[in-house]
């Protein structure tokens, strides 16, 4: 009887062991996911900022290129004026 309880209890041992080493496994993996998980939504919260500041930097660029736009213009008046007062001035015999 003795020889059985033995093997009995090395029985119970080695289930308690597989047991736990699953348990384990299950536990880690879903550590391991939610960590995966966690990183995953981290890196699309970073992408959709880059693409907003993308978007806004792309507005800027248009804004800048229109005010170029305008300044030119406004140099070429600047000009033009500056000419006809040349003009106006020396006409004048001062």
């Amino acid at each position: 009887m003795s020889i059985d309880m033995s093997i009995l209890i090395a029985v119970c041992g080695f289930a308690l062991s597989v047991g736990t080493f699953f348990v384990g496994r299950m536990t880690a993996a879903k550590t391991d996911g939610f960590a995966d998980g966690e990183l995953k939504s981290d890196v699309r919260h970073i992408k959709d900022s880059v693409d907003k500041q993308g978007d806004k930097l792309d507005t800027v660029i248009e804004n800048y290129e229109d005010i170029s736009i305008e300044l030119e213009k406004l140099k070429g008046r600047v000009t033009a004026l500056e000419q006809r007062v040349n003009m106006l001035h020396g006409g004048d015999g001062a």
